[in-house]
């Protein structure tokens, strides 16, 4: 339908042109994020009256909207937009089951922040910050990460994706998504998934392919307690964990003193080299950004040279250690609350960044669709009979029909 979509996106072509600058036109779309910014502001059949287009974080939106156009294979040996929407509301609903049904197709989820309406879309980002023992309330049992991982009876390995059809009368089509590797491990574990507006047999693979690898891939959940910073991120930030209790070394801490002209920060624990690979710091920089470096030399344990010093890195800020033998440790944070003595708790899920590529590139079939041929859906037969007949236990079958 005609809906209102960013000035600077031009619907037929799925580009946008410059910046933009915060206004909409009228067009037709089948853009996910701008069905969902239609449902949310729309006065007759959205929630207009209750949600004005100020309430609802139209920037987060446009992220999205970005993401969902970009070109991806269809399993065909084409390409098309990662997600769209092609969906009938023929009845009335509660408005939180429709907002899940959009969030849910688009991979991501609603947050109040307090001011707006936004939203946390699962797709790889940047870290904002980088926690270690050195930053975090630590408990009185001496173990500030507390981790628990999803049950095994959760991690499904095959998923029916209920989508509709176009090339077969716009019937309900069901297709299977399997890990065959996760099935010949841990025995067959079936769920059902209906892929919301979804017409197309590649983004229904995708959906299901995506839900599968986030059972199977991002199996820890982390808890922990920080001060001040735990306003540096909202949830939906990508966050590193630096737990040494987790690595078995010195893996975080502070910085004590920082020499641009040398090149060497002083550390406030000890750090051992591996002998072989590339270890890289990170920092953090004047804007607050994390920014990882090039380890040279350790020097009396503490003292390290550094491939460069990024500007206005200071006194007691927050350093990491990347590892060649130990991997970059990510979470998604997906919730901060106050305690009552002033500090944060916070709750973050695992983070892979390789999913993205793995569900994107996992669709692969095999010659045209099922029920067409060169792409064309045939006309039904008109007066078809069907006379069985049997011949040493064998069994014929004789079809006649008239052609229309």
């Amino acid at each position: 339908r005609i809906l209102q979509v960013p000035s600077n996106y031009n619907p037929q072509t799925r580009q946008y042109s410059g910046i933009w600058d915060g206004t909409f036109k009228p067009a037709y779309s089948n853009n996910m994020a701008w069905c969902l910014w239609d449902m949310l502001t729309h006065p007759r059949y959205g929630m207009g009256k209750r949600l004005g287009a100020a309430d609802v974080d139209k920037w987060a939106l446009y992220v999205i909207g970005q993401y969902c156009d970009q070109s991806v294979p269809d399993g065909f040996g084409g390409t098309e937009p990662r997600i769209t929407c092609n969906a009938y509301l023929t009845t009335q609903r509660k408005a939180w089951d429709v907002l899940s049904d959009f969030c849910s197709a688009m991979r991501c989820m609603p947050v109040w922040n307090g001011q707006t309406l936004t939203f946390v879309q699962d797709r790889p980002s940047d870290k904002v910050w980088t926690y270690n023992r050195s930053n975090v309330v630590m408990p009185d049992d001496g173990a500030p990460f507390r981790y628990s991982f999803s049950a095994l009876k959760d991690r499904h390995n095959a998923v029916e994706v209920n989508w509709i059809d176009p090339d077969n009368g716009w019937e309900t089509a069901t297709e299977l998504v399997e890990d065959t590797r996760a099935i010949a491990r841990y025995g067959r574990n079936v769920t059902k998934m209906d892929a919301f507006g979804c017409t197309s047999r590649g983004q229904a693979h995708r959906a299901g392919l995506w839900l599968i690898k986030t059972e199977l891939l991002e199996t820890q959940t982390v808890d922990f307690s920080v001060g001040a910073e735990g306003l540096r991120h909202v949830p939906g930030d990508v966050i590193e964990i630096c737990d040494d209790d987790y690595a078995g070394i010195s893996t975080g801490g502070r910085v004590l003193a920082v020499n641009s002209q040398t090149r060497t920060l002083t550390l406030d624990r000890e750090i051992t080299l591996p002998s072989s690979g590339t270890t890289l710091i990170s920092l953090v920089d004047g804007s607050g950004n994390p920014v990882s470096v090039e380890v040279q030399s350790v020097t009396d344990g503490v003292k390290v040279k550094v491939s460069r010093v990024p500007d206005g890195v200071a006194e007691y800020s927050v350093w990491g250690l990347k590892l060649p033998t130990l991997r970059q440790r990510l979470f998604r944070c997906v919730s901060i609350r106050e305690n009552d003595d002033g500090t944060y708790a916070i709750t973050a899920v695992q983070h892979v960044p390789a999913k993205e590529a793995i569900v994107d590139n996992g669709a692969h079939f095999d010659g045209d669709q099922s029920g067409t041929v060169n792409g064309v859906t045939p006309p039904a037969v008109q007066h078809l009979t069907a006379e069985v007949t049997a011949d040493s236990g064998e069994y014929q079958v004789l079809a006649r029909w008239d052609t229309p």
